[in-house]
Order: C-alpha cells, then sequence, then structure tokens
C-alpha cells in the first residue's frame, strides 16, 4: 500500500511539471505511442522491448520531465493491450529509477556510447529488480530466489536495450530533435 501512496505523490509532479512545461505535446505522444506499440509488438519475446531504450533517448536527449512522463503512462497504455496487474506501479517506478539515473549520469552518458551502451544493459536489471517488488509484495516470495529466477529475463532485457540503443539512437535524433529543435 505505501508504494501506491509513493507512486502517486511522485506522479503527481512529474504530471503537473509536464503539463507547465513548453515543449510541445506531439513528439512526447509520438514517442508515447512507439513505445506502447513496441512492447506490444515484442511481447512473445520476455523482457525484449523497445521501450527502455525510447525513454532513455528521451532523457538523455530531451527532458527528465517528459521521460518521466513517459514512464508513468507506458505502463497504464500497454497494460490496456498486455494486462493490468499490481506490477504496472513498479514499472512506472522503475522506468523512473532508469530516467532519472539517465539524467543525472547525462554528461557522461553524452561523452561516451560505451558507457551508455553499457548503462542501457545494467537498465535491464535495474528495471527488473525493481518490478521484482512487486511479486515481493504480492506474492511474498524470497527476493533473493527472485533475483535469480529473473536473471535470464533482466539479461534478456539489458541485451535488447543494448540493441535497440543502437538500432533507433540515430533515428531518435533525426526524428525527434528536430521536432523539437
Amino acid at each position: 500500500m505505501v508504494t501506491y501512496v509513493l507512486a502517486i505523490l511522485i506522479a503527481i509532479p512529474v504530471l503537473y511539471r509536464f503539463e507547465k512545461s513548453t515543449l510541445p505535446v506531439q513528439p512526447f505522444v509520438q514517442l508515447l505511442a512507439l513505445a506502447v506499440i513496441g512492447r506490444w509488438l515484442f511481447m512473445t519475446i520476455p523482457n525484449v522491448q523497445p521501450t527502455t531504450a525510447i525513454l532513455m533517448l528521451t532523457a538523455l536527449f530531451i527532458s527528465l520531465n517528459g521521460a518521466a512522463t513517459l514512464a508513468l503512462f507506458v505502463p497504464i497504455l500497454s497494460g490496456l493491450l498486455l494486462g493490468i496487474g499490481p506490477f504496472v506501479i513498479y514499472q512506472f517506478l522503475g522506468w523512473l529509477l532508469v530516467v532519472s539515473l539517465v539524467r543525472l549520469l547525462r554528461p557522461l552518458l553524452l561523452k561516451s556510447t560505451v558507457l551508455f551502451l553499457g548503462f542501457g544493459f545494467f537498465s535491464g536489471f535495474l528495471y527488473g529488480w525493481t518490478t521484482n517488488v512487486a511479486f515481493l509484495e504480492v506474492i511474498g516470495v524470497d527476493f533473493l530466489k527472485l533475483l535469480l529466477l529473473s536473471f535470464p529475463f533482466d539479461l534478456a532485457h539489458g541485451i535488447s536495450n543494448v540493441l535497440f540503443l543502437l538500432l533507433i539512437r540515430p533515428l531518435f535524433k533525426r526524428i525527434f530533435l528536430h521536432q523539437l529543435g
């Protein structure tokens, strides 16, 4: 219950700041659609989807608040296609943690593609560990066992993040930075 209250208390200022920002809304709607459709298209391959890469690129090149807003809406909207459960809140918190760290490490990540890709790999695990807390709260599994059981899925997420970052980073910069610039 505390996690849900925390997520709501975090979501309110995220939405307020996005509403007050001067950034055009259309690119964010397009990014939201791409992230949701990307999750849906890859749903048959566990933990392989372009969403984390899209959110990381948004945080790196556009804004933390835009990425945080996407992190809030992607699990809700993709949940309408894939199913909604208690894990949706943790998906938001996991992606929010990833994009916050991308923005915090932005100067380093902009200088080094290798470091950025390495962080993309690590983000698969960071997101997975955060969403594991949902299973911990709902079914009460031992967290260490959960980390071990989720390792192959987190590994797949990390590897797919690297691949998607390599594939979509040039397109992202060309399309979305042009729309915002």
